[in-house]
């Protein structure tokens, strides 16, 4: 039953202090005690809020609430509020109900930014200037919550806008405070608002199922008790200090290893040194033994080289005695020989200098005979020429004579025409008559042009007029563009196809004459058809004008009545794409269309179809036209089309003709139309085709009985995609067009006539100008042949001038040739006398050159000789020259090696212990044996070649053995240490776990069963159920998993957004959070558009499950676990407090034992609405 509900209006105060009132008017469905709040905020800035409740029967306002539980919230100027807005909280469910964009998760903000938390709960803007209200500087959040049964604590968090920066001041019970102390608060009052199962605002719904498993377990802790958690994450911190001891405790008995293994190498390192310092030290000693038995052995070589290079010189100097004589002898040859060559030497010189003379004369005597020549020729030249010059001075004369007679008949023309121009002198003047004609051709030239830009511009205005009337007249070609565009790919490619081929198939099947088709070719050629798709058209065109073949169809359909041309589109769209073949004997054609370009083609009857007309009854019974009078197109196309659609009996119906109608009366109609039109054909028809109303419908009789009929109809589209109309404005216009193209082209043939006549004057007038210029220029030319003819003859005169005195120098020039030639000869003969007296010279020169020679080679035979005789001893004295310098080399060699042995063996010594110079005495052993004691010692150091041999090095090595050894001593004690620390671990590890594992076995207990009866309250066939996975048996990492199923024979799946849908999530949270709230601390639980996900069933039963929770009697008869829990308390008598907040509440839902807020709020609340309200309502 659903009536008004009773309400006490309670007036929260206006800033002012002032009081105002409210109206409110829900009407909702209870059952029991109802209690329902109304707040109501509008736009304006003026308006406040007002709070309308009604306090419980029985327990007193609050009574059993939890610590924590919100008793009062009002916020001013925040977010879509203005003036202090009031919501006072009832204990258990109190569902916010409101409009979208009301300020719904207006309140969800206030709680989380007025408890101290901050935006990134919300998910919504970071700053939180953001959610002030609009232009306001000033809002402030106050909650009140429940301490104990006797005490609230008052929160309040006034902000100031300052320089776009947030300052926030907190108050606690009128109380300054700071943001620790408000931290401490929310430990004190459990609030968990940033926990998804105690606070979930409306941005965080689908959060919680793609939380992690370890994530929920937290979760699940937090809202159970904080303690738990704090255990929780002890027992990992034990755990990981514990891992880390043991692992630390690893790393150092490796160390410990680590460090003696590098010490038992050092100590092998150390031997190996001090054996190496042995063993350098004896090397030491053998070697300045060594050095010093090789200085003795030097000493003795070198005493014995002293005596051998004294006996060496001894017997050069008894040697040299025996050469003197022949050194004397030599010395003498020399110096006649160079004598002797130094004489040749000049005699050459004068040879030499005589032959360049002789080369020198014979190129002067042949430049000589070149000049002599030259002349010569030149002579010859001079004489050639003079012969030539005879022979043009007589040409000069006979051009002279031939000028002057020219020059004579020029001026005989100009006496004659003298004599004419006398005779004229009666008539015009030619200059006078030549400016006339000029003006006449000027005039005449202009008005030429004046004809010609008409001509031009009427030529252009027709061409105008003929491509506005081809587009005006071309309807066909846009119908089939249309329809090409319409149609499949592969039917418009073979009727492209077919059009691109259409020459060849006229030719092959003799379609049309050759001279038609020649005349196109010369019509292409001379550019009157411009393109061959232009040509192809031509064609075609002319096979439908002889009624030879028409295609496609589609352009030859004209619509008369544009209203129906949807109606002949669909009628004929089939055979659009068809070809009417009007000779169907022409087999080969058909063949070919059929065939090779697999095209639709119809053929045409004899028999002509009769037609039906509208009479005046088929008028009155709605009938409008058939389909045959719709369209234009040529009788043989219709009659061609009629053999296939029945165009000539269907018709067309009025709009609104079956309006209203039974139907009994559709069907009289029909029968009706089909004896009109049966008596019109003269045959019988069973059946119809008719459009009407946007339908097409198809009535027949069966042909066994006349009583039994179908009739159907179908919708069809009133757009027409492909017909084109021709309307009665386009007609007009195209009469004008054709109307202005006649007298375009009758202006243009007056014209050509007058154009005609004034190239025909033109053309006398120019004949008369022409001869004026003729005679005038004949005078011109005359004159200027005149002046070439005196300037030619002047050069001719010139010219024999020249060549007359020419000769004159020709003689003058043979007399200085022949000058020229007597002193070259002179020259030439001097020459030669000058030739003849080098060549004696040369003569005696050579003479002399040879009895030198001679004499030369008789001392050269002769030192030849003398050396041949004593060459024994001066390769003997060489001998012992070199013996001598080898000598020399070796004592000085031996001298230096000594004084480097010595200071070396000096040098030696310095670093030997006085012990080891002791020792050097005692050593009685022979170089070589020294040698191989060396060589031992050499390849016993090559086992020590790795070592380093300084003595700080050694130092080092001592140093680090006694280091590592203090550091083995240091890792064995924190060993010990850490081993006392992991064993503490482990006993507090196990402390911790002896309750703790109790505890949370027990919560998982209680949560399965409360979630499996609250599962089978929504419907007995879903099941649910909660599984805690270990890590290990130190609970070291845990996981929580919720399992559901939503049919009775499904297995349980995990929930996740890949498994379940939003609303069988959207259940399965609440549930989950319903479940866990006995074993909760939490004051108060926040659910924002939870619900939405859900149908109407579930959330009904949702709404039936909240009522028996919020009521402790009906939980423990209902839902309550019969198990002795030892280790959690459960608080079975509290009264759970539930913040429920959803755009729309649904019909048909009994509210019981919960409190409705509405909040009227946002565009549609008017300022003042509620403010005439007075009085009060009782409760029911």
């Amino acid at each position: 039953m659903t009536f008004l509900s009773k309400r006490k209006l309670v007036k929260a105060e206006q800033v002012t202090g002032k009081k105002k009132k409210t109206n409110a008017r829900p009407e909702v469905k209870a059952e029991g005690r109802a209690l329902t709040n109304v707040v109501d905020t509008t736009q304006s800035s003026r308006v406040d809020g007002t709070l309308v409740n009604a306090p419980p029967v029985g327990l007193p306002r609050a009574s059993r609430l939890k610590k924590g539980a919100i008793i009062e919230i009002t916020v001013f100027n925040w977010m879509v509020f203005s003036g202090p807005v009031t919501l006072k909280a009832e204990e258990g469910i109190n569902l916010i109900a409101a409009a979208n964009a009301s300020g719904k998760s207006s309140l969800v903000c206030a709680l989380v930014f007025g408890l101290g938390y901050n935006s990134n709960i919300l998910s919504r803007n970071k700053e939180l200037i953001n959610y002030i209200k609009k232009g306001e500087k000033k809002s402030f959040i106050e909650i009140t919550l429940k301490k104990n049964e006797r005490t609230n604590t008052n929160i309040k968090r006034i902000m100031h806008i300052n320089q776009n920066k947030v300052e926030s001041f907190w108050f606690v019970n009128y109380k300054k405070v700071n943001q620790t102390e408000i931290q401490e608060l929310q430990k004190e009052f459990h609030l968990n608002l940033d926990n998804l199962i105690t606070f979930m605002p409306q941005e965080n719904v689908s959060k919680f199922s793609r939380l992690s498993p370890e994530e929920l377990f937290e979760c699940t802790l937090m809202a159970i008790d904080k303690n738990l958690l704090d255990r929780y994450n002890d027992l990992k911190k034990l755990i990981k200090e514990k891992k880390e001891g043991e692992h630390n405790m690893q790393l150092l008995e490796h160390q410990v290893k680590e460090e003696e293994k590098l010490i038992n190498d050092l100590e092998e390192k150390k031997g190996k040194f001090e054996n190496l310092k042995k063993l350098l030290a004896k090397v030491r000693t053998y070697r300045v033994k060594k050095s010093m038995m090789v200085m003795s052995a030097k000493k003795k070589q070198l005493a014995e080289v002293r005596t051998k290079m004294d006996s060496l010189v001894k017997e050069k100097n008894e040697h040299f005695e025996t050469v003197k004589l022949y050194l004397s002898e030599l010395e003498k040859c020399h110096k006649v020989i160079n004598h002797f060559s130094e004489r040749l030497t000049r005699e050459k010189n004068k040879i030499k200098e005589a032959t360049s003379r002789y080369i020198k004369i014979n190129v002067q005597l042949d430049e000589m005979e070149t000049e002599i020549l030259n002349e010569e020729k030149v002579m010859e030249d001079a004489v050639q020429h003079m012969h030539e010059n005879e022979e043009y001075i007589k040409n000069l004369d006979k051009k002279k004579k031939k000028i002057e007679e020219e020059l004579e008949q020029i001026e005989n023309f100009f006496h004659q025409r003298a004599n004419q121009m006398g005779i004229q002198k009666g008539s015009d003047d030619p200059e006078v008559l030549e400016k006339t004609l000029q003006e006449e051709l000027k005039n005449m030239t202009n008005t030429n042009k004046q004809y010609l830009m008409r001509k031009y511009a009427l030529q252009t205005e027709h061409a105008s007029l003929m491509e506005k009337l081809k587009k005006r007249q071309n309807y066909q070609n846009i119908q089939e563009e249309k329809f090409l565009n319409s149609i499949e790919f592969t039917l418009r490619e073979r009727i492209l196809n077919y059009k691109r081929n259409i020459k060849s198939i006229v030719r092959i099947h003799h379609l049309l004459s050759d001279s038609f088709l020649e005349d196109m070719r010369k019509k292409y050629d001379l550019s009157k058809i411009t393109n061959q798709n232009e040509m192809n058209g031509e064609i075609i065109d002319e096979l439908s004008k002889r009624n030879i073949i028409y295609g496609p169809l589609c352009k030859y359909i004209k619509c008369i009545k544009p209203q129906f041309d949807y109606v002949l589109e669909f009628s004929l769209k089939k055979y659009f794409n068809s070809f009417l073949l009007i000779e169907k004997e022409n087999t080969s054609l058909l063949e070919s269309l059929y065939k090779n370009y697999k095209l639709s083609v119809i053929t045409m009857s004899k028999q002509n179809h009769k037609l039906c007309r509208v009479t005046s009854e088929m008028r009155q019974h709605g009938v409008e036209c058939f389909i045959y009078e719709l369209f234009e197109s040529p009788e043989i196309v219709k009659n061609g089309l009629m053999n296939f659609i029945p165009i000539n009996v269907a018709f067309v119906l009025r709009e609104g003709t079956f309006k209203n109608k039974s139907t009994k009366e559709i069907t009289n109609f029909n029968n009706f139309m089909m004896v009109e039109i049966s008596k019109q054909i003269n045959e019988q028809v069973s059946s119809l085709l008719y459009f009407c109303d946007q339908n097409v419908h198809r009535y027949r009789i069966s042909s066994y009985n006349e009583n039994v009929f179908i009739d159907n109809f179908a919708f069809i589209d009133r757009r027409c995609k492909i017909l084109y109309y021709i309307s009665s404005e386009v007609k007009k216009d195209i009469h004008a067009l054709e109307k202005r193209r006649k007298e375009c082209e009758s202006e243009m043939h007056e014209l050509k006539e007058k154009m005609d006549e004034l190239d025909v004057l033109k053309k006398q007038k120019n004949d008369q100008h022409n001869n004026l210029i003729l005679q005038k220029s004949e005078v011109n030319i005359r004159k200027k042949k005149k002046m070439l003819l005196l300037k030619e003859l002047q050069t001719v005169e010139q010219n024999l001038k020249l060549y007359l005195t020419g000769e004159q120098l020709i003689d003058e020039k043979k007399d200085r040739i022949s000058k020229r030639i007597n002193h070259l000869n002179e020259k030439k003969i001097k020459l030669c006398s000058d030739y003849f007296d080098t060549l004696k010279r040369h003569k005696e020169n050579d003479m002399e050159s040879f009895s030198i020679w001679k004499k030369l080679s008789q001392w050269k035979r002769y030192l030849s000789l003398i050396k041949s005789e004593n060459a024994e001893s001066e390769k003997k004295h060489e001998i012992l020259k070199s013996q001598i310098d080898l000598e020399k080399t070796k004592h000085a060699a031996l001298t230096h090696d000594i004084e480097e042995l010595e200071n070396l063996i000096k040098v030696q010594k310095g670093e030997l212990s006085k012990e080891e110079l002791k020792s050097l005495n005692e050593i009685k052993v022979s170089l070589e044996e020294i040698d191989n004691i060396l060589q031992e010692c050499t390849i016993q150091q090559r086992i020590y070649n790795n070592l380093e041999k300084s003595e700080q090095k050694y130092n080092m090595l001592v140093l680090s053995i006694g280091k590592h050894n203090e550091n083995v001593k240091r890792n064995k004690e924190q060993l010990v240490n850490l081993g006392k620390e992991v064993e503490t671990c482990t006993k507090q590890i196990q402390f911790i776990l002896s309750n703790w594992i109790n505890q949370i076995e027990e919560c998982i207990l209680f949560l399965n069963h409360n979630i499996g009866k609250f599962i089978g309250f929504i419907n007995p066939e879903y099941g649910a159920k909660i599984e805690l996975v270990k890590k290990n048996d130190l609970f070291e990492q845990c996981e929580l998993y919720i399992k559901v199923k939503f049919k009775k024979a499904a297995p349980f799946l995990l929930l996740s957004v890949s498994h379940q849908s939003g609303g069988e999530r959207s259940l399965t949270t609440m549930l989950y959070i319903l479940s866990i709230q006995k074993l909760t601390k939490n004051g108060f639980y926040v659910l924002d558009e939870l619900n939405q996900g859900l149908d109407h069933t579930n959330e009904k039963k949702i709404f039936e499950l909240l009522s028996c929770l919020s009521n402790p009697t009906m939980y423990k008869e209902h839902f309550m676990h019969h198990y002795d829990y030892k280790h959690i308390e459960i608080d079975y008598q509290s009264k759970p407090q539930y913040f429920i907040l959803t755009p729309q509440i649904i019909r048909d839902i009994f509210f019981k034992d919960i409190t409705v807020h509405y909040l009227f709020n946002g565009f549609g609340v008017l300022s003042g609405q509620f403010d005439e309200v007075e009085g009060e309502v009782d409760d029911f």
